[in-house]
């Protein structure tokens, strides 16, 4: 059995790592209750063919904890992701949806441990269609410690199916801020680092990295075989981010470098398992080209609830 090693991960744990906090006074003193950003990946070229897609982003995230009493709050919310592109050259654009539920319970188990435990259905598909491979399940355990006023240390796992197989990636992260207030930092690797710095009281600049895995069914075509795209993408940029209403309302302008990946599989073409960046024994057939690396910019708002409030 083969191994191969690649620098592609899974961001879906990035929803909920932080939705404890309204239990606990921890270094982070706030949630971000809901998130929109919308960006381009303007001219993806194609490797070794002719032909560039232009790529188009939207997220849209929403998060509800609701307190059951000191030590338990229950977590819901819904995410939407929608990526428009071509994946080769003179084919007709396609619109891949994603829609995910977020349901789940967080546990203060001492005073410095806390437990986040999350179920995550979601449909992943071509403008959401319904035949074919469309529906996954994924779930985590993540585990946050106090390890003083201004550090927090996070791990845990999660995993879910895919039409690729099954996906399972540890996760470690930790969450800093200074003394003076001005850098934060908060890591949740290997899906995630923010590195923000406050310039003065409404505006900051940063550091984000991020690495997104999603598969999509496509729709099923009467005498071809029915499809699915794995769309990983490696982000890296600085961005600038301005701050309203005393600091609850935040707009993030980004740009940077993408590694760009969107690859079309048959289905049943699938990996055996998948643990972290590791696939073991892939030896699934790429039914379109690959994309060279380009450029992105975006544009996002948050909506931000401060605990100490």
């Amino acid at each position: 059995m083969s191994t191969q090693y690649h620098t592609r991960f899974s961001l879906t744990v990035t929803i909920f790592i932080f939705c404890s906090a309204p239990l606990i006074s921890f270094a982070q003193n706030y949630i971000d209750l809901f998130k929109i950003n919308y960006g381009t990946i303007p001219s993806s070229s194609f490797d070794e063919v002719e032909g560039e897609s232009e790529i188009n982003l939207l997220n849209v995230s929403a998060t509800i904890p609701i307190e059951i009493n000191e030590k338990i709050a229950a977590i819901t919310g819904v995410d939407y992701i929608q990526q428009g592109l071509e994946l080769a050259p003179n084919t007709s654009r396609l619109t891949l949806n994603n829609i995910n539920l977020k349901l789940g319970v967080n546990i203060k188990h001492t005073e410095k441990l806390s437990g986040t435990y999350v179920f995550l259905p979601r449909i992943s598909s071509q403008n959401l269609h319904t035949e074919g491979n469309h529906l996954f399940f994924g779930g985590a355990a993540i585990f946050k410690y106090q390890k003083s006023e201004r550090l927090q240390w996070l791990f845990g796992a999660y995993a879910s199916t895919e039409s690729l197989g099954v996906i399972a990636t540890p996760i470690f992260g930790f969450y800093y801020k200074s003394e003076d207030d001005k850098l934060e930092v908060a890591a949740n690797l290997p899906v995630s680092v923010d590195i923000n710095y406050t310039l003065n009281k409404s505006t900051s600049i940063g550091l984000e990295l991020s690495t997104p895995i999603k598969t999509y069914g496509i729709r099923p075509v009467s005498g071809f075989a029915d499809t699915y795209v794995e769309a990983g993408n490696i982000e890296v940029g600085p961005y600038f981010e301005y701050r309203l209403l005393n600091n609850s309302l935040l707009l993030r302008a980004h740009a940077g470098y993408t590694a760009v990946s969107y690859e079309r599989y048959n289905e049943g073409d699938e990996l055996p398992f998948r643990f972290f960046a590791f696939e073991f024994g892939d030896d699934r057939t790429v039914l379109n080209p690959d994309f060279n690396g380009s450029v992105f910019f975006k544009v996002g708002l948050t909506y931000r609830y401060h605990l100490d409030k």
